[in-house]
């Protein structure tokens, strides 16, 4: 019986290689490399199960292959195991390279890269395997009887663009590390993958305490605010700090006035995930940044934490982009009510974050004109 592995709604805008797997773009009535005419029905007869929100198949997608092999070859469950861990590498390199408040830049969510198994013998006929909790089922339906349809907050994903440096990064470090230490790493990305699924049923509760443990794995630290906070103030490091006795966004309750603003903003993150890990779905405890400003920051913090613990391990530099977005975090942080547009916003792109790199970036140029 032959296999297809793919991810339907993942308009993918071209082939990247993950490790040992290939994910590559899927466009109906296009031929498929190393697939004969006959497969190539079947494979283009199963996507067209794979409905848009009007009903119409989906135009393109992604298909994944192991190796050199084609895409329709079985896969034992050691290799599908082992692609699953792969396209979750590529889901946050495509997290990681979303460009926020810029209603043209990249976007896409974890739910893109949502990936479907199916074992199929003819051409008129599919089988599944679903999971249900005590274990999983595998259940056979005639094609034409078929119609998935893409999630709403995956429709508006019109290109899915990786961030082809990191994603090179990642898989030369997942080889490089021992099972334990990867598991850190995987772990962690894992969580932040499926805490930036833009679904409307996944709770910003839920969100928060996965993002805190990304953090706490990926930082190798004790669950407890000061130490992953003290981890993270030692990771992601500026140019120039802003200290806590600095800041516009101030609490009476900081007993130190000497921290970073971003060591700060960690702790009360972390802290009130203790609440909503142990069923509190209400914060109890005054906060200075809102929920979803809270939210914001994390995944913005989070994949520039990888980026500065690969280049500590010497995999990966990081651009003029990261740098600009690392010196811009903490002045971001500092500013209130940034997630509404400036009283003063000059069109759509004009946003405190846009607004903040480009300062920065324009003073990066400066000092870069001055030393040459």
């Amino acid at each position: 019986m032959s296999m297809l592995l793919f991810l339907p709604w993942c308009r993918l805008n071209k082939p990247y290689q993950v490790g040992d797997i290939e994910i590559v773009p899927f466009e109906r009535h296009k031929a498929i490399d190393r697939l004969d005419d006959a497969t190539q029905c079947r494979v283009n007869a199963i996507m067209a199960t794979y409905k848009t929100i009007e009903g119409r198949p989906v135009g393109s997608a992604a298909l994944v292959r192991c190796g050199n092999r084609p895409p329709t070859d079985d896969l034992s469950e050691e290799e599908i195991d082992i692609t699953r861990e792969l396209v979750d590498l590529a889901c946050f390199s495509a997290l990681a390279n979303r460009a926020y408040f810029n209603p043209l830049g990249p976007y896409c969510n974890g739910d893109c890269f949502t990936l479907y198994i199916q074992k199929f013998d003819r051409a008129d006929f599919v089988a599944f395997r679903t999971r249900r909790r005590e274990g999983q089922t595998l259940s056979g339906w005639p094609i034409d009887n078929l119609a998935i349809t893409i999630p709403v907050h995956c429709h508006n994903v019109h290109e899915v663009t990786l961030d082809a440096k990191l994603l090179n990064a990642l898989t030369a470090h997942r080889s490089n590390l021992n099972d334990d230490e990867w598991g850190r790493w995987q772990n962690a990305i894992t969580c932040f993958n499926r805490s930036n699924t833009d679904s409307e049923s996944i709770l910003h509760q839920v969100e928060w305490v996965l993002l805190c443990s990304a953090f706490e794995h990926l930082l190798e630290a004790a669950p407890h605010a000061n130490e992953v906070a003290s981890r993270f103030s030692e990771t992601m490091i500026p140019s120039d700090t802003l200290l806590s006795r600095n800041a516009k966004r101030r609490s009476d309750k900081w007993t130190e006035n000497g921290n970073r603003l971003r060591y700060e903003w960690m702790r009360e993150f972390y802290r009130i995930r203790g609440a909503f890990a142990h069923g509190k779905l209400q914060i109890q405890q005054p906060a200075l940044w809102n929920s979803l400003e809270h939210l914001v920051l994390a995944t913005i913090a989070f994949p520039l934490s990888i980026k500065c613990l690969l280049q500590k391990a010497r995999l990966y530099d990081l651009s003029d982009d990261d740098r600009v977005q690392i010196d811009s975090f903490e002045t971001f942080a500092d500013t209130k009510d940034f997630l509404k547009p400036p009283s003063d916003q000059k069109g759509s792109f004009d946003w405190y974050w846009q607004r903040i790199c480009n300062e920065r970036k324009s003073k990066v140029l400066f000092e870069k004109a001055l030393r040459s």
